[in-house]
């Protein structure tokens, strides 16, 4: 007998509903005075309308990482500045300064100074080409879509019936929370939170009205 696992069944686009005939948004009629009584309110040119929501939709957005690298930028700036400044003084001590700090101990102290603040750079430089690699992972169209029919992460549709989790899983290894959605016999779609702009619990509440109380998101990885 075989070992090997049955090959996943392919990503499945998400239904195609039919339209809902909605009715046609109808103008208020103007509200003028009746009677003798004062009438606070005139309205003009304005249109109700009222239809069923039918689905979520959630689109990548690229604001949460372009906010954050602008943040590591300047951040990454004046570490660069910060880091001038410390070689200019050193350098003025060494060549300008009494005769007495160009021994060997004073040596070894502007040594261990610079060596901080080229620490201290380095790492604002490597948390501003993460955080521009993040940018460039953003993913396009829709992210998650939420409706009657099922659930669609990263593109990957799964009916109610067929949701084994839904939920948060936390970052490890560098890895941002992501919204993540297991399918029973298939595989794993995730979403990072930092490339869409939508509260955790306003997904759970959505999950669960559309599946009928069946599926919500669990949100205990995000208070660890």
């Amino acid at each position: 007998m075989s070992s090997e696992h049955p090959p996943h069944p392919a990503p499945r686009p998400y239904p195609a509903d039919p339209a809902p005939a909605y009715p046609a948004p109808q103008p208020l009629a103007a509200w003028e005075p009746h009677g003798s009584g004062p009438t606070p309110y005139r309205a003009h040119h304005s249109f109700a309308v009222a239809a069923p929501i039918e689905e979520l939709l959630v689109p990548y957005s690229a604001e949460p990482l372009t906010d954050k690298l602008g943040r590591r930028r300047r951040g990454l700036r004046s570490r660069l500045v910060s880091l001038m400044i410390t070689a200019v003084i050193l350098v003025l001590l060494y060549f300008f300064g009494p005769e007495q700090l160009r021994g060997g101990g004073f040596l070894a102290l502007y040594g261990v100074a610079l060596g901080f603040s080229v620490a201290w750079f380095l790492g604002y430089l490597l948390a501003y080409l993460l955080a521009r690699r993040e940018l460039r992972s953003l993913g396009t169209g829709t992210a998650v879509r939420i409706g009657r029919p099922g659930v669609q992460v990263a593109g990957l549709f799964t009916p109610w019936s067929e949701v084994s989790t839904l939920g948060m899983a936390s970052g490890r290894f560098g890895r941002r929370p992501r919204l993540e959605l297991r399918h029973t016999n298939g595989p794993v779609a995730s979403v990072p939170l930092n490339q869409i702009v939508v509260l955790p619990a306003t997904l759970d509440s959505t999950a669960r009205a559309y599946s009928g109380g069946r599926h919500g998101v669990d949100l205990s990885a995000l208070e660890v």
